[in-house]
C-alpha cells in the first residue's frame, strides 16, 4: 500500500474522534486488523494512533476485548500476507519477520495508555500462540518478545493500580474507574498463563496477589450478597417461601452476578492460583505470609455467606415444593453464585496447598504450613451446605474438591499440636448444633467435620479421641436417617480401631489396651444392632466387623476378638429363622472375619461356618457363601494361615462341589488386605 487509501483514512479520523463517533466498534476492529497486517513500511505509527485513542475510553470490556481481538486476528492475517510474499529466495524465513513486525508494533505501543497497551498486547500473544502449529518446528520462536512486552506492561498496570502515591493518583483518567482492575486483570488472565514460569515471577506478585483478591472481594461483595436474604423472605398463598421481584435480595444478587468480573471469575481465580503457586515456589519465606492473609480473605467471604444463609427458611428447605416460582428464580441465582464461590475457593487455595507440599522439611516457614490448612479447611466448613450438592467432601466428592480435601488434611496432620486442637474445634462447635439435629446446613457440616477427623484419627492424642471425637460419633452410629453422617461416624470409629491397631503393633507397651477393651464390647453389639435392614449395607457390615476383629486381635490376649466372634455368633443363633435376609448377611459377616483372626482362632471359627454352611437350605445363598469364602480364602487370608485353610479347603471342597471354573485350586498370591474404611463409596 503506498499511500493511505480509503479506508485507511476513515480508520485514522475514526480513532482520532472521541467516544461519540458514528463508526461501529465492529468497523473499526475490522479495520485495525487490515491495516496492522497490510501496512507499509512500518505498522509502527498506526499502532500508535491505537493506543492513544479516545475510542477505547472510557474502558468496559466489550472495548477492550475488541482491541485485543483485533491484534490477535491481525497476527492471523499477517501470516497470510507473508505466506503469499515468500517467494523469493532470499526472503526472510517467516519467524523472522513476524519478529519485526511484532517489534515494529511494540515500538508503537510505547508510552500508551497501560491498560490499553495490555490489551494489545494481550491479543498480539494470544495470536502468535495460535498460530505456532502453522509455522516450521524449528522456527516457532516468535513469542519471546511479546511474553517480555506483555510482562513489563502488565507491571506498569499493577503499578498504576498498587502505588501509595495519593498525588499521582489524582492524575489518573477518570475513565479508569474501579471497574478498570477488574477489565485489566480479566483481559491479562488470558493471555498471562502463556508465558513462562521464569517471566512470570518477574512480575510484583505481592502486589499482583493483593490486587487479585481486592477484586474477587468486590465481585462477591465481601460474602455480604446474602445479607439481604431473611429480610425478603416471605409467604405467599400455598407458598411457604415467596421472594418478591423488587426485593432487596432479588437486585444485590442480580447485581453480583451480572458483574463483568463474575461472568470471567473462573479466569481470575485461575490467574490467582498461578500467582500463588509460583509466589510459594520461587519466594516462600515472603509468600507464606501474604497467601495466608489471603486465604483469611476467602475464610471471611465464606462465613459472611454461611451466617447470611443459615439462619434463613430457604437454607432449611427440603423441596421445591415450597418455593414460589419467583423465589425458585431467585434461588437459582444465590444457588449458581455460591457454586461460582466454592469453585474459586478451591482452585485458588489448592494451587497454594499443592506447592506447600515441595517446601523442604527444614525451612523457617514450615509451621505455618498448618495455619494455612485450617484456615483453608474452615473455610470449607463455611461451604459445606454447598458442598453437600455435590456428594459431600469425602470419599464422594468430585476430584478437585476430593484432592483439596485430603491434602488440606495431609498438610495439617504433619503438626500434632494443630491437628488435636483443629480436632477438639470441631467437636465443639458440633456439639453446639446438636438442637438442629434435622436441618440440612448442620448435617451437611457435621458430615463435613466427620470426615476431617476421620483423616486426623492417627495423629491425634487419646484424650482428644475419648473427651470429644467418640462422644460427637455415638448419637449417630444408629441413626441413619441421614446416610452420610451415619457412614462417617462409622468411618471414625473404625479409624480409631486401625489406629491404635497400627500402633499396637509398633510399640510393645499396652497403653492404649484398656480404652480398645471398654470400645470393642460396644462397638461389637452396635454393629450386630446395625444390621437389619435400612442400616448398614451387607459390603458395610462385612468391612466394618472384620476390620473390628483385626483390631482387637492386634492385642496380646485374644480373648477380645473372640468376644466379637462370639457376639456375631450369638446373633446368627437368636435371629428367627423367618428373617432370612439377615441371617444370610451375618452368615457373610463371620466369612469375612476369616483373614482377620489369628492361627489360633482360626480353627474355633471355621466350625461353626462349615456347620452352617452344610445346614443351609437354599442352594443359591449357600453357594453364595461358597464363593465369598473362596474369595477370603485366596485373596485375603495371611501368608501364616494359608497353609491351614488350604488344607481345611481341600478336605471340604469336594462334598460342597466347589468347582466352577478357575476353583481348581488356591493360589498362593493373595490380594490387599480389607480396608478399614467403611463407607461403600470406597
Amino acid at each position: 500500500m503506498a499511500a493511505p487509501d480509503r479506508g485507511h483514512t476513515l480508520l485514522l479520523s475514526s480513532l482520532g474522534r472521541s467516544n461519540t463517533t458514528k463508526t461501529p466498534l465492529s468497523t473499526i476492529q475490522a479495520l485495525i486488523v487490515h491495516y496492522l497486517a497490510n501496512i507499509h513500511p512500518s505498522p509502527t505509527p498506526l499502532a500508535a494512533t491505537i493506543v492513544s485513542s479516545p475510542v477505547f475510553l472510557p474502558f468496559s470490556h466489550s472495548k477492550l476485548e475488541a482491541l485485543s481481538t483485533s491484534f490477535r486476528h491481525a497476527v492471523h492475517s499477517k501470516l497470510q500476507v507473508l505466506k503469499a510474499d515468500s517467494n523469493g529466495l532470499f526472503s526472510p524465513s517467516l519467524d523472522t519477520q513476524l519478529n519485526v513486525w511484532s517489534l515494529a508494533i511494540f515500538q508503537g505501543l510505547e508510552g500508551g495508555n497501560a491498560i490499553i497497551r495490555l490489551a494489545c498486547c494481550s491479543g498480539l500473544l494470544l495470536g502468535l500462540e495460535d498460530i505456532l502449529q502453522h509455522l516450521p518446528a524449528k522456527k516457532r520462536d516468535v513469542k519471546g518478545i511479546a511474553e517480555d512486552e506483555l510482562v513489563m506492561t502488565f507491571a506498569d498496570v499493577i503499578d498504576q493500580f498498587s502505588t501509595s502515591d495519593t498525588w499521582g493518583k489524582e492524575f489518573h483518567s477518570a475513565a479508569e474507574s474501579a471497574n478498570a482492575l477488574a477489565l485489566s486483570l480479566i483481559i491479562a488472565s488470558q493471555s498471562l498463563l502463556l508465558v513462562p514460569s521464569q517471566k512470570f515471577t518477574a512480575l510484583p506478585l505481592s502486589h499482583l496477589l493483593g490486587l487479585i483478591m481486592r477484586t474477587i472481594e468486590d465481585t462477591f461483595d465481601g460474602g455480604r450478597f446474602l445479607f439481604s436474604l431473611q429480610s425478603s423472605l416471605c409467604s405467599k398463598g400455598e407458598f411457604k417461601i415467596h421472594i418478591p421481584q423488587d426485593s432487596p435480595i432479588s437486585k444485590s444478587i442480580n447485581i453480583v452476578s451480572n458483574s463483568i468480573s463474575m461472568a470471567h471469575i473462573g479466569s481470575i481465580s485461575k490467574l490467582c492460583a498461578r500467582t500463588v503457586s509460583l509466589f510459594v515456589d520461587h519466594r516462600p519465606n515472603v509468600a507464606l505470609p501474604l497467601i495466608s492473609e489471603a486465604y483469611q480473605k476467602l475464610n471471611s467471604i465464606t462465613a459472611h455467606v454461611e451466617a447470611d444463609w443459615f439462619p434463613t427458611s430457604l437454607s432449611g428447605a427440603t423441596g421445591q415444593s415450597l418455593l414460589s416460582p419467583d423465589a425458585k428464580e431467585v434461588a437459582t441465582v444465590i444457588w449458581a453464585t455460591l457454586k461460582t464461590l466454592l469453585f474459586s475457593v478451591i482452585m485458588i487455595t489448592e494451587a497454594g496447598l499443592s506447592a506447600l507440599v515441595f517446601i523442604p522439611s527444614t525451612s523457617a516457614v514450615l509451621p505455618s504450613t498448618s495455619t494455612l490448612a485450617v484456615i483453608v479447611l474452615q473455610a470449607l466448613s463455611h461451604l459445606s451446605f454447598v458442598i453437600a450438592q455435590f456428594g459431600g467432601s469425602g470419599h464422594g466428592a468430585f476430584d478437585e474438591l476430593k484432592r483439596l480435601f485430603y491434602l488440606a488434611l495431609d498438610v495439617l496432620g504433619s503438626d500434632v499440636i494443630e491437628s488435636n486442637k483443629y480436632a477438639r474445634h470441631l467437636c465443639v462447635v458440633e456439639s453446639g448444633l446438636e438442637p438442629l439435629p434435622a436441618h440440612p446446613s448442620y448435617q451437611a457440616k457435621k458430615a463435613f467435620a466427620l470426615s476431617a477427623i476421620e483423616q486426623l484419627i492417627p495423629v491425634l492424642n487419646e484424650l482428644t479421641i475419648q473427651e470429644l471425637v467418640l462422644p460427637t460419633c455415638l448419637s449417630h452410629l444408629s441413626d441413619a436417617s441421614h446416610r452420610e453422617i451415619f457412614e462417617s461416624a462409622h468411618s471414625v470409629v473404625l479409624a480409631i480401631f486401625a489406629s491404635h491397631a497400627q500402633k499396637a503393633s509398633e510399640s510393645t507397651s499396652q497403653q492404649g489396651s484398656s480404652f480398645t477393651r471398654k470400645i470393642v464390647p460396644f462397638y461389637a453389639n452396635c454393629l450386630i444392632d446395625n444390621s437389619v435392614q435400612g442400616r448398614l449395607s451387607t459390603l458395610q457390615l462385612r468391612l466394618a466387623f472384620a476390620a473390628l476383629v483385626r483390631s482387637a486381635a492386634s492385642a496380646a490376649d485374644l480373648s477380645l476378638a473372640w468376644f466379637c466372634i462370639d457376639c456375631l455368633l450369638a446373633a446368627i443363633a437368636s435371629t428367627s429363622e423367618h428373617d432370612d435376609e439377615r441371617n444370610h448377611r451375618l452368615h457373610l459377616t463371620l466369612i469375612s472375619c476369616v483373614p482377620s483372626v489369628p492361627l489360633l482362632l482360626l480353627p474355633r471359627l471355621l466350625d461353626p461356618i462349615r456347620l452352617f454352611m452344610d445346614a443351609a437350605q437354599d442352594e443359591k445363598k449357600r453357594q453364595g457363601l461358597i464363593d465369598a469364602l473362596f474369595a477370603e480364602i485366596k485373596e485375603r487370608v495371611g501368608d501364616r494361615e494359608k497353609e491351614y485353610m488350604i488344607r481345611w479347603w481341600g478336605e471340604l471342597r469336594m462334598k460342597w462341589a466347589h468347582t466352577g471354573p478357575g476353583r481348581e485350586e488356591i493360589q498362593g498370591d493373595h490380594g490387599l488386605d480389607v480396608d478399614l474404611t467403611l463407607t461403600a463409596r470406597l
